[in-house]
């Protein structure tokens, strides 16, 4: 059975533009995306046809920092950016193959689900996007190889239970002890 690739989208998916947050299937080609380098223009956009792989997974909201359940597939990964990565591994960004966060934050998978007419971007470089108002999102480059450091299932393991979400609870702000962040980044690499 033929797997979703890994640029592809599914539709609803929300990404940041000059035009702000827009769904991956009113996207064109030439348009620009918000990414981790700044503002980049879609070089290639096409429609996929129907996935029709044994699994997805589904992030349901608010739990990775997205505004709405999430459609995922096997070749997908997160992007995670976080001082906890750059302790255990060295660097401040890594990927993490979607199948290894299942049960992370009720991430789970659904069967039988066929996705319709996904959306496969593509960049001139490889690219980190922001989507659904809160994720960050790989999209590899034409060459496929990745710039960040993939991690094992192992790794992921060791990473995701250390990560923070949400409001932090801490003393009050004040000029001299500024607030911290509330949450770690992260996000999908499709």
């Amino acid at each position: 059975m033929e797997r979703a690739d890994d640029r592809t989208f599914a539709p609803g998916t929300l990404l940041d533009t000059v035009n702000g947050w827009r769904p991956v299937e009113c996207l064109r080609c030439g348009e620009r995306v918000r990414t981790l380098r700044g503002m980049r223009r879609i070089a290639t956009l096409h429609r996929q046809p129907p996935d029709h792989s044994r699994l997805h997974w589904i992030v349901p909201v608010n739990r990775l920092g997205n505004c709405a359940d999430l459609r995922l597939n096997a070749g997908q990964s997160l992007a995670v950016m976080s001082s906890v990565c750059h302790r255990l591994f060295g660097v401040p960004l890594v990927l993490i193959p979607v199948p290894a966060t299942t049960g992370f934050r009720g991430v789970h998978t659904v069967s039988g689900f066929s996705l319709r007419c996904g959306i496969v971007l593509g960049f001139e470089t490889e690219e980190i996007v922001f989507v659904h108002t809160g994720m960050l999102l790989h999209v590899p480059g034409p060459d496929c190889n990745d710039r960040h450091r993939r991690l094992t299932y192992r790794e992921c393991r060791n990473l995701l239970p250390r990560l923070r979400f949400g409001p932090r609870r801490a003393a009050s702000p004040s000029r001299h002890n500024p607030p911290k962040p509330t949450h770690d980044r992260i996000g999908l690499s499709a």
